[in-house]
């Protein structure tokens, strides 16, 4: 039953009024909550180890491990059987060993393949006897290059060839790249440096911590610097060994780089070295204490 409004209208009795349009325009979402910010790792000691400069020898001694299945076997053409020979041959005169020997087998992909282990191996050559800094690597690469250009300038202006005879003779040298030599080569290789690598573990390895620099060796006692108001530098002397291990050089000095405590050298992946010992010195606090501690080992 409805009962009539003062209005005029009607409204209905015992029923809940309806319910209104939703907007036209709904609320935006919230953002999504930003994801935590991954922790920086942290270092607490940094250890790493010091190797001989045998330890460059590791692409002659790979070289020779990957070029033998790519390399073709060392064939040599067979002989020709001789034949019988007649009674009224058998007086003729026997053939020179020469003229008898069969002619080498030519392949230009073990050419390519030998001149790849000659570079090879002059490189390592160069980095185990040379010491070539970043001015003097500049300079040689400059001065190979100005030769090349010169030499092909005096080609075209004189006709003077030297550089291309020398090319040539190297050429018509027709090496062969031998999988046995340089199987051979690698074998004998990696039995003094896999003693070299042991030993290093042994006998140079340094742990670097927030308080002090540690260096064990076998058979003798452990060397201890504190850490104290030091500074640290890297240095990079030999650009070759750069190139073959990111080796490098590391420096240990007083706080005014005045007098040199420690060097350590032929620390391989040294940028990577650095960087962990960055860490680890950012948040180390030098105190008033350790730079008197300083002092009195500096007037020691």
């Amino acid at each position: 039953m409805a009962t009539m409004p003062e209005d005029g209208g009607t409204q209905p009795t015992g029923e809940t009024p309806a319910p209104s349009a939703a907007p036209d325009h709904a609320a935006p979402a919230a953002p999504p909550a930003a994801a935590p910010a991954k922790p920086r790792k942290e270092f607490h000691e940094v250890n790493f180890v010091t190797y001989p400069k045998l330890l460059f020898t590791w692409p002659l001694i790979l070289m020779g491990f990957l070029l033998w299945p790519l390399s073709s076997p060392d064939v040599t053409p067979p002989a020709e059987t001789p034949a019988v020979a007649s009674p009224t041959t058998a007086a003729a005169p026997a053939e020179s060993p020469a003229a008898a020997r069969p002619a080498p087998v030519h392949s230009d992909r073990q050419e390519v393949l030998a001149w790849i282990y000659v570079w090879t191996a002059i490189i390592v050559l160069m980095t185990l006897g040379v010491d070539l800094d970043r001015n003097a690597f500049v300079f040689w690469l400059i001065l190979v290059a100005l030769i090349g250009v010169g030499g092909l300038w005096l080609r075209e202006r004189h006709g003077f060839t030297l550089l291309g005879d020398i090319y040539k003779w190297f050429a018509h040298l027709d090496l062969q790249y031998s999988r046995k030599f340089g199987l051979t080569i690698s074998i004998q290789l990696s039995v003094p440096f896999a003693i070299m690598s042991a030993w290093a573990h042994f006998n140079d390895k340094w742990r670097i911590t927030h308080n002090e620099f540690e260096h064990y060796s076998f058979g003798r006692s452990d060397d201890t610097l504190g850490r104290g108001a030091k500074s640290i530098r890297t240095s990079f002397p030999d650009v070759l060994e750069f190139l073959l291990g990111l080796a490098g050089t590391l420096v240990v000095s007083n706080a005014s780089g005045t007098r040199e405590l420690r060097r350590i050298p032929h620390v391989m992946f040294l940028p990577m070295v650095r960087k962990r010992l960055n860490s680890i010195l950012e948040r180390t606090a030098v105190t008033t204490t350790s730079e008197d501690d300083e002092e009195e080992e500096e007037t020691a």
